[in-house]
C-alpha cells in the first residue's frame, strides 16, 4: 500500500515550475508575430520545449494563455500609469509634461509587447481582454494627482480647462505617438526628431494656436454657445459633406453581392458600404469573382488575422473554388497587398479632398471639419485600420510603411499657400503650421481610435461631441494665458 501511495504522489506531481512561464513566453513571441488565430498549441509547445499535453496542465485553452498575458500586461500598464503620474509634482508644467512624454515613450520602446497585445485584442477579440484599460482616465488622474491639478488651475493665467481631461488626453496622445514611432515605422513621423516633436507639442499645448484669436473666430477666446438643435444641425451638415466626399473617393464599380440588399436602409443607422467598394467606373475594373474574393478575405483577415486565415477559408466564404483564387492571386499575401494598395489609394484621395477643403485650417469651423473627416476614417473605414494593425503584428508594417513618413510634408504639399497665410496672421503661435496641423490630425485620430476600437466609452469623460469641442478649445487657446514658468 505504501508503494501505491508513493506511486500516486509521483504521478500527480506537477511538472517543473518554470514550464508555465516558458509556455507563456513562447506564446507571447508567437502571438506577437503571427497573431492569435495564426498560432496553434503545437507551435507553442515546440517553442517552449514541452509537450502539447503539458500546455493543458496549466491552461485549459489557447485563449486562456492569451487572457493571462493580457492580464499581466494590463496590470503592468495600470502600475505604470499610477507610478509615472504620481511622480508629476507640477503635472501641467512644461518640464513635467515633457517628462511624462519621455516616460511613456521609454515604456513603449522598451516593452513593445504591450502595444502588440493591445492590437491583437482589437483585431481578434474586439478588445475583450483589455476592455476598460483606457476608460475613465481623467478620474484616475484626479485620484493620483488631484491636489497638484487643483493647484495648477489656481495659478494666474490658467485658461479654465479641466486639468484632468487635459492630462488624460496628453497621455493618450503620447501613447499613440509611441505606437507610430515604434511599430508603424514612423521614422520621425512629424518631420523632426522625437525629442523636438514632443517639445513642440508641449509648447503648442501650453500657449495654444493663437496668442489672440483672429477676428473670424471672435474677439474673445470663449466659443459661441450653441443650442443642442443647432449643434445637431451643424454636425449633420458636416457629416453629410464628408459622406459625399467618401462617395467620390471609392475605387470599385459596385458593391459586393451580399452588401446590395443592405443599401436600402434609411437614416443614420443605415449600413455604410466601405469606401473600397463604392461606385466608380474603371477600365481595369474587377469582375464579380474578384470582388467576392477580396470582400471575403477582408472580413476574414480583420477578424482572425492574416496567418489565421487560409485560402480554403477565403474560397468557402467567397463561394468560389480555390483554383479561382489563384487565377487572380498567386498567393495569399498578394490578396492582402491588393487590399492594402486599393484602400490606401482611396484613403489618399479622401484625405486630399478633405485637406484641400480647409480654407482656414486653424479656425474652429475647419478644425471641426477635420475632426469629422478623421471620425469617418476610423468609424466608416474600420477595416482599413484593422489591416494596418495586422500589418504591424504580422508583417512589421511592411505594407503601410510609407503612410506615416513626414506627415507635415504631406500637408505642406497640399496646403502650402493656405498654411503660409495662417502663419502670417496676427497672433499665430509661431510654430510651423504644417507640423501643427499634422499634430492636431493625429490628436483627433487617436481619440476616435480609442472610442471605436478600444471601447473607449467616452474615455475622456464627456460625450464625443463635447470632448471634441474641449480639445479644440485646448488647442486654440492653450492652457495658459501667460507662461507661469517664465514668470
Amino acid at each position: 500500500m505504501t508503494d501505491d501511495r508513493t506511486r500516486t504522489r509521483r504521478v500527480s506531481h506537477p511538472p517543473p515550475s518554470d514550464h508555465r512561464e516558458r509556455i507563456a513566453v513562447a506564446a507571447l513571441a508567437l502571438f506577437t508575430t503571427q497573431g492569435f488565430h495564426g498560432t496553434n498549441t503545437r507551435e507553442i509547445a515546440n517553442r517552449a520545449g514541452v509537450s502539447s499535453a503539458a500546455i493543458y496542465t496549466f491552461y485549459p485553452s489557447k485563449e486562456a494563455i492569451f487572457a493571462e498575458l493580457a492580464r499581466r500586461y494590463r496590470a503592468r500598464l495600470d502600475d505604470f500609469i499610477e507610478t509615472t503620474v504620481s511622480r508629476l509634482k507640477d503635472p501641467l508644467s512644461k518640464r513635467d509634461l515633457r517628462a511624462f512624454a519621455s516616460a511613456i515613450w521609454a515604456k513603449m520602446r522598451d516593452q513593445p509587447d504591450t502595444l502588440l497585445l493591445v492590437l491583437i485584442d482589437v483585431i481578434e477579440f474586439k478588445f475583450q481582454h483589455f476592455q476598460g484599460a483606457f476608460d475613465s482616465l481623467p478620474a484616475r488622474m484626479r485620484a493620483i494627482v488631484g491636489t497638484a491639478l487643483t493647484a495648477a488651475t489656481q495659478q494666474p493665467g490658467w485658461r479654465g480647462h479641466d486639468p484632468a481631461f487635459v492630462l488624460a488626453a496628453v497621455y493618450h496622445y503620447f501613447f499613440h505617438f509611441a505606437l507610430i514611432e515604434k511599430h508603424m515605422r514612423g521614422n520621425q513621423h512629424l518631420g523632426v526628431s522625437n525629442e523636438l516633436a514632443i517639445k513642440r507639442f508641449v509648447d503648442l499645448l501650453f500657449g495654444g494656436l493663437w496668442s489672440r484669436l483672429p477676428r473670424s473666430d471672435g474677439a474673445a477666446p470663449q466659443r459661441i454657445v450653441e443650442t443642442r438643435a443647432q449643434l445637431q444641425m451643424r454636425d449633420e451638415a458636416t457629416r453629410d459633406r464628408i459622406e459625399f466626399i467618401r462617395l467620390l473617393c471609392g475605387r470599385l464599380w459596385h458593391a459586393p453581392p451580399d452588401m446590395a440588399s443592405k443599401s436600402g436602409v434609411k437614416g443614420r443607422d443605415r449600413i455604410k458600404v466601405p469606401m473600397l467598394f463604392l461606385p466608380q467606373i474603371a477600365r481595369d475594373r474587377p469582375d464579380d469573382n474578384q470582388l467576392a474574393i477580396e470582400a471575403a478575405a477582408l472580413e476574414l483577415f480583420t477578424t482572425q488575422g492574416f496567418h489565421g486565415t487560409n485560402i480554403r477559408d477565403i474560397a468557402d466564404k467567397a463561394g468560389v473554388s480555390q483554383g479561382a483564387i489563384y487565377t487572380y492571386y498567386p498567393k495569399k499575401e498578394k490578396i492582402f497587398a491588393s487590399l492594402v494598395r486599393n484602400y490606401q489609394a482611396c484613403m489618399l484621395a479622401f484625405t486630399r479632398q478633405v485637406i484641400t477643403l480647409l480654407e482656414d485650417p486653424f479656425s474652429r469651423g475647419d478644425l471641426r471639419l477635420l475632426a469629422t473627416a478623421v471620425r469617418s476614417i476610423v468609424y466608416d473605414e474600420s477595416a482599413f485600420l484593422l489591416l494596418m494593425f495586422i500589418d504591424v503584428i504580422e508583417f512589421k508594417n511592411r505594407h503601410f510603411a510609407a503612410l506615416f513618413h513626414d506627415i507635415p510634408a504631406q500637408f505642406r504639399y497640399l496646403l502650402g499657400p493656405v498654411l503660409t497665410r495662417a502663419k502670417r496672421r496676427p497672433g499665430w503661435c509661431g510654430q510651423d503650421p504644417a507640423f501643427v496641423l499634422a499634430t492636431i490630425y493625429l490628436f483627433f485620430y487617436n481619440y476616435f481610435v480609442i472610442e471605436r476600437h478600444m471601447r473607449g466609452n467616452q474615455h475622456l469623460g464627456p460625450p464625443e461631441q463635447e470632448a471634441i469641442e474641449r480639445l479644440i478649445d485646448v488647442l486654440s487657446t492653450g492652457l495658459w494665458g501667460r507662461d507661469p514658468e517664465s514668470a
